[in-house]
């Protein structure tokens, strides 16, 4: 390095002290990250689903595993399940990459301890790994929030504490502090308005007439599909489906044997 150069870092650090500047400091980067869905669910949606909420637990970033254990604490005016099949999961658009076993604990409603290990790393570096199905209480209304966390320990056991370890290169992810997390809840939002409709008038032409028992009947022989708004026209009988009894009210209705649907 010559004289001149090492005259000019000098003057340059020398500004920058002068300045009140300070050079940016690379932060290390996180090792392994989870994350618990946060979801917003319409009193609709919740009636619609029988109260279940599909709440997904995601490693967001990994640095390979070998061993995990952790625990989730789901809101006391809650039930849930742990799923561990993909195939359910797919039923919600997602799958799950990591089969994790569930440790019981007794007497401590709302709360789980969770396992994983094998011999072979666990590659995956983002993935779903867990899927809770939450039922909140019937008596949800706008604006309850369920929490959903993440535990470091067992709330049976204090002295068992969460796991995030490789085995390949011995390291203890816990131990070298750079496992974080981002908690879940499940917020209740108002009822979504209530489409307007006319019932028995199914396509939507402002009158009831031979064209609506036309396109029942098609939905009915698989022929053809009904929108929400349709399916609401079409059940007469209130049985949440177009069926024949629907049919034949909807016809009783046009030649006059009664006078309402």
């Amino acid at each position: 390095m010559t004289r001149t150069y090492r005259t000019f870092l000098s003057l340059l650090a020398a500004g920058i002290l002068l300045s009140g500047l300070t050079l940016p400091v690379q932060a290390a980067a996180e090792d392994i990250h989870v994350s618990i869905d946060q979801k917003e669910v319409s009193l609709t949606q919740l009636k619609k689903n029988n109260y279940e909420v599909p709440v997904f637990v995601r490693l967001e970033q990994n640095v390979n595993l070998n061993a995990v254990e952790f625990g989730i604490n789901v809101d006391s005016q809650c039930r849930f399940e742990i799923i561990n099949r993909s195939d359910y999961a797919e039923l919600y658009g997602e799958s799950l990459q990591m089969t994790m076993s569930k440790a019981t604990i007794p007497g401590m409603d709302g709360y789980a301890w969770l396992t994983f290990g094998q011999t072979s790393v666990y590659y995956y570096d983002k993935s779903n790994i867990l899927l809770l199905m939450v039922k909140v209480p019937e008596t949800a209304k706008a604006d309850d929030k369920y929490l959903i966390h993440y535990l470091t320990q067992s709330p049976s056991n204090e002295s068992k504490q969460h796991v995030w370890y490789n085995f390949g290169t011995n390291t203890d992810y816990v131990k070298s502090g750079s496992v974080s997390w981002t908690d879940g809840w499940i917020l209740v939002t108002p009822a979504e308005p209530e489409p307007e409709y006319t019932r028995g008038d199914i396509d939507g032409n402002g009158k009831v007439d031979i064209l609506d028992v036309i396109t029942i009947n098609q939905a009915i022989l698989g022929k053809a599909s009904l929108t929400e708004t349709q399916l609401l026209a079409a059940d007469i009988n209130g049985n949440e489906k177009p069926d024949s009894a629907d049919s034949l009210s909807i016809m009783k209705y046009i030649v006059g044997l009664v006078t309402e649907l």
